[in-house]
């Protein structure tokens, strides 16, 4: 089902230090930056040929204990054909947060699997064709 971990995301109580962080320590670029309503401000950054999303969240309590550590968010999974993977699922008895995929704002396709399905995470399976080339 999977072809490809497309990133990996992380809530961070401050945007512009995680963004200058990885561009030093790995010589990540944004390739990406906006605001997702109820979410918060969202970068994401590509350093070689992986592809890292933070998260600055309106809500600051999701952060790890108030004690400004980085906490994993979701993991995005690559898949081939979206609407073929969820329609699969919804036969198996799997359930998505939404009825119908979303697109962000760099265009991704995606649809997250209800948490009671993934152990408790946040999970997204994302659109293979709706994503740039790396």
């Amino acid at each position: 089902m999977f072809s490809d971990i497309h990133h990996i995301s992380y809530l961070v109580p401050d945007l512009d230090a995680a963004i200058m962080s990885y561009s030093a320590m790995f010589g990540a670029r944004v390739t990406g930056r906006g605001v997702v309503p109820n979410l918060g401000e969202v970068a994401f950054l590509q350093a070689g040929g992986v592809e890292v999303e933070f998260i600055a969240p309106e809500d600051t309590t999701a952060l790890s204990g108030g004690n400004g550590a980085w906490a994993v968010h979701h993991v995005a999974y690559l898949v081939d054909d979206l609407d073929r993977v969820m329609a699969e699922r919804r036969q198996q008895g799997y359930s998505f947060l939404t009825e119908e995929p979303i697109t962000n704002f760099m265009g991704y396709r995606l649809i997250y699997l209800h948490p009671a399905e993934t152990g408790g995470c946040l999970v997204h399976l994302t659109d293979a064709g709706t994503v740039g080339k790396r």
